[in-house]
């Protein structure tokens, strides 16, 4: 058994919980995709709070480029400095995100393929084997079960079956389609999870990519919007990066048009409990009202400083007015 094996095993025990207590795969989707995001919850709450760190530092950040701008190994010297003045490590900015793609495939792996991870132990109920007979006598296919079993296989290794499967064998896979229901696979009664929206010339299956890459394309910009960093960058910096706002809807909008509904599904919820989280950070971790006090606080040093000139400036005068007034 691999370690993928293993580490899908806990999320795979997830989605059959949802599917046992709901019986209708649409909404068990909405249920996986809210503890999922619980579970990633933690990391992108610490990402956050990095984020504000950073914004903290970039007043400074910006103050040592400008006097040691030309002098890059001055400056780095600096920085490094500042950042353990100040207690802040770079790379932990890097570790949530890297963290959180092996969980994001562990996730969708078994959104793609829930008769691999979630079904293959109950595909055949109590009264299967005579139904497979029955089906068999009915279609007059030869060696019928060992067939159909052969098929199931196939499916179950996450395979497209379009693909893989013989001519004869798809005339199998046809009939025995109410052999492998899975309950609530319409969603709407309209749009079948299990299919693919690019093997149909047109379906409502073509409005899961569209939603996905919309509500993709919405997190985004949002995510630009009110992300700390953004808010703190100058404007002139910020057009630079407004082209990966696109980037992931584009990405989405292929993936959900080739791969199944279900997928699609998945990652339209996700798109709307990462809005709503997104609000949420911002909630709890306030930008402007760390930008609010960043900006108090260089003030308030501004001040103390010009009070130290000035209180130095002073007695210098008066230190020089007591030394002409001896000489006299």
């Amino acid at each position: 058994m691999s370690i993928w094996s293993y580490c899908i095993v806990p999320f795979a025990w997830i989605m059959q919980q949802c599917m046992k207590l709901l019986n209708n795969y649409a909404l068990a989707l909405i249920a996986y995709s809210l503890i999922t995001k619980l579970i990633i919850l933690p990391f992108s709450m610490k990402q956050q709070k990095n984020s504000l760190g950073m914004v903290r530092l970039k007043p400074y950040q910006d103050a040592l480029a400008k006097k040691y701008g030309n002098n890059r190994e001055r400056y780095s010297m600096e920085l490094q400095k500042l950042y353990q003045r100040e207690g802040y490590n770079p790379m932990s900015s890097c570790l949530p995100m890297l963290l959180q793609f092996p969980l994001i495939l562990l996730i969708y792996a078994i959104v793609r393929h829930p008769i691999t991870y979630v079904y293959y132990g109950e595909l055949f109920t109590a009264n299967t084997e005579q139904r497979v007979l029955d089906l068999a006598n009915t279609i007059g296919f030869n060696n019928f079960p060992e067939k159909l079993a052969s098929v199931f296989e196939k499916i179950a290794s996450g395979e497209t079956p379009l693909k893989t499967i013989s001519n004869y064998e798809l005339q199998i896979y046809d009939k025995a389609q109410d052999l492998v229901h899975i309950p609530g696979d319409k969603l709407f009664g309209l749009i079948d999870l299990s299919g693919t929206p690019s093997q149909q010339f047109w379906s409502w299956m073509l409005l899961i990519p569209i939603i996905a890459g919309l509500t993709s394309l919405l997190l985004a910009v949002l995510s630009q919007k009110m992300s700390p960093l953004q808010q703190s960058a100058d404007p002139s910096t910020q057009g630079s990066s407004k082209m990966m706002n696109y980037m992931m809807p584009i990405m989405s909008l292929i993936f959900c048009y080739t791969l199944n509904c279900a997928l699609g599904w998945y990652w339209i919820i996700s798109n709307v409990i990462g809005i709503a989280q997104l609000f949420l950070l911002n909630k709890i971790y306030d930008p402007k009202k760390v930008l609010a006090e960043v900006n108090e606080k260089i003030e308030r040093e501004k001040s103390e400083k010009k009070q130290k000139r000035s209180a130095a400036a002073a007695k210098k005068a008066a230190a020089l007015a007591a030394s002409q007034k001896k000489k006299k």
